[in-house]
């Protein structure tokens, strides 16, 4: 594995997607509710419904009050084909790494006690199974938004009305006249209103009348109707109101597609020269055999002997060297 996260941070700039098959994102943040303000207005119709249908005619005012709730995820977030932009500076490989160009690099070389010989593998062109990277995306996704109707009654009241009071003097009668005729104008001009039911008749006194009223009569104003402060009677749930959205988002994906990568990248030591195999007890064959890509001149018994260093262990470690033709006689 440290071989891979190496070549990628060597290889950057060669990494890039193949969108032969598509990729499914795993990993995908939950979408934000975008549209309480759009549904608003038939949470506000619902409500105002429940409110008018309390009402009887007798004047009391009924109203309602939307109460959000919560908005629940219903569907989705699914994302929209075709808009997805891969991150690509995010890209990692996924799975084992696949060489496509091999090539055997240096000389043969021993390891240990091996009849064999070996040689370093290198690819300079392969590939990832899969991927994972950061994008951005198109999802739909489907909120319910809830809410309640406060319902709330002002009870009316008619307007009580308003009496006022006359307002005036009284002044001795035009035709009265006779000894008495100064002291009863004096007595009319020193009536004053006193909250007597008689103030403001138009004669006084009622059965034997010597004076007359001059001012403004007693007069109701009409009074306002007037409607009590609401007061919170009902809470009813409404029907919750479904809405779609599209709204672009940054995903992760844990599964993505095959990547290719161009650059060096040891596979390792592998056997590149199989030496003289035993076909019998007593005799061997002389042929070397090559394999693993190895095209060079020195899968051979003198090469083996005296050339080939020693990629790891020694000539004492464990193995045998019976099938290398003459091994001990140099």
């Amino acid at each position: 594995m440290k071989k891979s996260i190496a070549l990628v941070a060597m290889c950057a700039t060669a990494l890039s997607p193949i969108l032969s098959a598509p990729a499914y994102a795993d990993i995908v943040p939950d979408p934000v509710p975008e549209y309480l303000g759009e549904v608003f207005p038939e949470m506000t119709a619902q409500c105002d419904a429940l409110a008018d249908a309390r009402d009887t005619g007798n004047g009391d005012e009924w109203s309602g009050e939307v109460i959000p709730g919560n908005a629940t995820l219903i569907a989705g977030p699914t994302e929209v084909g075709g808009s997805r932009v891969v991150d690509e500076s995010t890209i990692q490989p996924l799975g084992d790494y696949v060489p496509s160009v091999k090539e055997i690099r240096g000389d043969p070389f021993r390891i240990g006690g091996s009849v064999n010989m070996f040689g370093d593998q290198w690819s300079s062109e392969g590939y990832y199974p899969h991927s994972t990277y950061f994008f951005e995306a198109d999802f739909d996704s489907t909120f319910s938004y809830a809410a309640s109707c406060a319902i709330s009654r002002a009870v009316f009241h008619e307007g009580e009305p308003i009496h006022h009071r006359a307002v005036g003097v009284y002044v001795i009668l035009d035709d009265y006249h006779g000894r008495d005729e100064e002291a009863v104008r004096r007595n009319c001009e020193q009536l004053r209103d006193n909250g007597q039911d008689w103030w403001g008749d138009e004669f006084f006194p009622e059965n034997s009348p010597k004076c007359r009223f001059e001012g403004t009569p007693a007069y109701d104003e009409p009074g306002e109707d007037y409607l009590d402060p609401p007061v919170l009677v009902d809470t009813v749930a409404l029907d919750p109101v479904p809405r779609e959205q599209t709204v672009g988002m940054r995903a992760f994906e844990d599964f993505g597609e095959k990547i290719t990568v161009v650059g060096e990248y040891h596979i390792g030591q592998v056997v590149i020269c199989i030496s003289p195999s035993t076909t019998s007890k007593n005799t061997q064959s002389t042929g070397w055999r090559l394999q693993n890509g190895y095209t060079g001149p020195n899968c051979t018994t003198d090469w083996f002997k005296n050339h080939a260093i020693w990629g790891a262990g020694t000539e004492n470690s464990n193995g045998t060297f019976t099938s290398v033709p003459d091994y001990h006689l140099y």
